[in-house]
């Protein structure tokens, strides 16, 4: 008898079963269904899941298409997208090679067979879809939904169309709002976009003869749009017509029940501002925005959770924020005379500490080839934990980026406060520090001694003892962590491996810290080490702050920085119980990562302002019916450095491709292998690839990718590199990948809400096409860096 299975369910449990509580989630999703139906989708999932050695061929089918590969001892003849398929399967039936995988692959190639199929059965000559196209990629474009608020229906009548050159056509309208209207036209005017014609709503005017339908209204074309042997113009009112505004408004008010109202415009919004939010919040660089003038000064930091290590290290002794002298009033003349409209350099800095007090110093790149004090500042600075290299880009920007209007129809709400319009008024320009530098890449830096060099002679670059203060605002979002965490600068005394090891807290919750030392320590996830607080140990005499067990959840590579929570029971953990009672204490001057703002909407208007000017490239990883994929890559209307890497294999309008980056085996490389080691709470896990882009036969785009740690030494990642620029493009491209937990869909709840309204099935699925993104990573321009370390000159973009 065959088994009545809901092939919905399973087609949503499926992506679950790697999910540690995978037997809530069960629950969860059959709660409705009844005890024997539940029965059967747990045989069958447990059917699927049985390990298979069944040996998949495809050579039939797909001719010299195919890539034989073997997967745990059995070998298999597939094409290059089946194998995607394969190993996206495996990953979801954790890491096994399954019936369930089996069974897909089975379905993939009758689907695909069979649309290859000519009228006698024979085999299509034709070859197949473009290997390719498993790398494409949606754009999600940041900010692209400013300027729309205007409601839309679905509305079918007659209108007449007189072009600028006098031809008339009869139309029909398709939708419409007060500010553009969608004409469905028997044949397609000869037009560029952004000519102007008249529209004469011929059929309201008999519906509703109303005086302002007498005369014409004169409209743009934006563009064109087909769906079978149908042709649609987009067309854009022009000019003011109030009276004529206040008819359609009405009219369309009065008329929603009679006819459906598009919220299409607002669910792309609502997507596009989900996608934002999955990535703001976990970006590793800090958004910086600043002043007016031909030396504008540091206004304002957006911290989250993800970047505000940057803030930290930029403290001194007395916990003040430093990060202001970064940018010298000389540094940002030096930057804004660059020719570009985005303005790029790459700071290497480091500190140096006497008698308790911290010293920072700083170059940039131009600096250090203009003072010839290059390989000096190498040498001193890079053997230093505090050893420091950031990207730092800056463009203009203006005050209609901070918008923080609803996009919802017909509601503007609350104007921006005078207070705030006045302070954003200020900001000329936005930027991000983006800490760059790689442990696996700071031999490049650590140069020999120079004879006859004084690192007395780095003096100019020393910051002054005080800097320009600046105002740090956090962005709203869904906390990543489990508690809140305060920034607390104390000392620390680690014991590990019988030696004593100096350091200090970088920031502090009752369950756990984050502590930096001044020299790395070898250490693995699961360590028990030995802390003491010798300074708070003053503050406290009724508890004994030494010894205190603490287990390794995390850290950089050169275990100077290490992530840390309480060992053994919390109920008697001394630690737990000291921090508890200082921050419930000390709640007013603690900074915690939310603290009380000046004013009313700046985070949401700094987050906005932001948007507009992407300077990394945010990839976002599903997990879908047919395995886990990158789906969509975050971008701005900007040119960006990355921009040819993303689009010289892309063969789909409107598509990016990622076949530079993740072909081969580096999908598995840098997204699966690393996902599957990743929990939701941990930082991004960050590695560093060099790629090379060149065109081959027949102008055929060509790419070879390695990642850092795939090359045995500085002197072949120096060849790799140098053959690179000269027979083609390099990239250098830090890859950060971070697991992420649920969708901030309060961020879009009044969108959510007003979609389901007039759309409930559209509603649910933005809802799930959100909840579908596992994986958040972000791709971050490294080459200017790489190519100075190794000393290489980049060639002349003129040529």
């Amino acid at each position: 008898m065959e088994r009545d299975i809901d092939n919905t369910l399973l087609e949503q449990l499926i992506p679950l079963l790697r999910e540690p509580d995978f037997d809530d989630l069960f629950e969860r999703v059959t709660h409705q269904e009844g005890s024997n139906s539940r029965f059967l989708i747990k045989m069958e999932i447990n059917r699927l899941c049985t390990p298979c050695r069944r040996v998949i061929d495809m050579r039939d089918h797909f001719g010299e298409l195919y890539q034989i590969a073997e997967y745990k001892g059995i070998q298999h003849a597939m094409p290059p997208e089946a194998w995607a398929l394969f190993n996206s399967h495996c990953y979801l039936y954790r890491d096994q090679y399954t019936l369930g995988v089996y069974e897909a692959l089975a379905q993939w190639q009758k689907e695909h067979s069979n649309g290859r199929l000519t009228s006698n059965g024979a085999a299509q000559l034709q070859p197949p879809e473009s290997p390719l196209r498993q790398f494409d990629v949606k754009r999600v474009m940041f900010a692209s939904y400013y300027g729309r608020r205007e409601e839309r229906m679905h509305f079918s009548s007659p209108v007449l169309l007189k072009t600028h050159d006098g031809e008339r056509l009869f139309a029909k309208t398709s939708d419409l709002s007060v500010g553009g209207i969608k004409v469905q036209v028997p044949h397609l005017p000869p037009y560029l976009p952004g000519d102007e014609l008249e529209v004469y709503f011929t059929g309201l005017e008999r519906e509703s003869p109303h005086p302002v339908l007498h005369q014409p209204v004169k409209y743009q074309i934006l563009g064109e749009s087909r769906r079978d042997d149908r042709i649609w113009l987009r067309l854009l009112r022009l000019g003011e017509n109030r009276e004529f505004d206040d008819f359609l408004r009405n009219f369309i008010d009065s008329n929603k029940s009679r006819y459906r109202v598009s919220v299409d415009y607002l669910l792309s919004a609502a997507i596009i501002k989900g996608y934002e939010q999955y990535y703001l919040p976990r970006m590793g660089g800090i958004p910086l925005f600043f002043g007016t003038g031909e030396a504008p000064r540091l206004e304002m930091a957006l911290r989250t959770e993800n970047n505000q290590g940057i803030l930290e290290y930029w403290r001194d002794e007395h916990n003040r924020d430093m990060l202001g002298g970064l940018f010298t009033a000389l540094r940002m003349q030096r930057l804004l005379k660059q020719p570009e409209p985005t303005k790029e350099t790459v700071i290497y800095s480091f500190t140096h500490s006497v008698r308790s007090h911290i010293y920072f110093f700083s170059a940039t790149r131009e600096e250090l080839v203009e003072s010839g004090l290059r390989d000096l500042f190498f040498q001193v600075g890079a053997r230093r934990p505090s050893w420091r290299v950031y990207r730092f880009i800056m463009e203009p920007c203006n005050l209609m980026e901070a918008d923080i209007s609803s996009l919802l129809p017909g509601e503007q709400g609350n104007p921006q406060d005078a207070l705030l319009q006045q302070r954003l008024k200020q900001i000329a320009y936005v930027g991000m520090l983006q800490q760059i530098d790689n442990e696996l890449t700071q031999e490049d830096y650590q140069l020999p001694p120079l004879e006859g060099r004084n690192a007395n002679e780095l003096q100019r670059f020393g910051h002054p003892i005080t800097a320009d203060p600046f105002e740090v605002e956090t962005l709203h979002y869904i906390q990543l962590r489990k508690e809140r965490r305060y920034s607390h600068k104390t000392a620390v005394v680690l014991r590990y491996g019988g030696k004593k090891h100096l350091g200090w807290t970088r920031d502090i919750s009752t369950h756990g810290l984050q502590i930096e030392l001044e020299e790395g320590i070898h250490c693995q996830k699961d360590d028990v080490l030995s802390l003491s607080l010798p300074s708070l140990q003053e503050l406290s005499k009724s508890m004994d702050l030494r010894n205190l067990a603490y287990r390794v959840v995390g850290g950089n590579g050169s275990g100077t920085v290490l992530h840390l929570c309480i060992d053994g029971a919390p109920e008697r953990h001394v630690g737990r119980q000291f921090f508890t009672l200082l921050i419930e204490s000390n709640q007013n001057k603690l900074k915690a990562v939310q603290e009380g703002r000046r004013y009313r909407g700046l985070a949401r208007a700094l987050r906005n302002l932001y948007t507009h000017h992407l300077f990394t490239v945010p990839f976002y990883v599903n997990k879908l019916k047919s395995g886990t994929r990158i789906t969509a890559v975050g971008r701005c209307a900007r040119p960006r450095r990355l921009d040819p890497l993303l689009t010289t294999f892309a063969e789909q309008e409107g598509m990016d491709n990622l076949a530079p980056l993740l072909g081969g085996e580096m999908y598995k490389s840098l997204v699966l292998d690393v996902l599957r080691e990743r929990q939701r709470e941990e930082a991004p896990a960050e590695q560093e690839v060099y790629i090379h882009l060149w065109q081959g036969k027949e102008a055929l785009p060509q790419s070879e990718c390695h990642r850092v740690d795939a090359f045995a030494s500085r002197e072949d990642r120096h060849a790799f590199v140098s053959r690179a620029v000269a027979n083609g493009h390099f990239f250098s491209v830090r890859v950060a990948l971070s697991r992420t937990g649920r969708p901030d869909t309060n961020f879009i709840a009044n969108e959510l809400d007003y979609i389901a309204k007039f759309a409930i099935h559209k509603a649910r699925q933005l809802e799930e096409e959100l909840w579908s993104v596992v994986g958040l990573g972000d791709l971050v321009d490294t080459t200017a860096a790489t190519l100075f370390a190794l000393g290489i000159t980049p060639p002349d973009p003129a040529n």
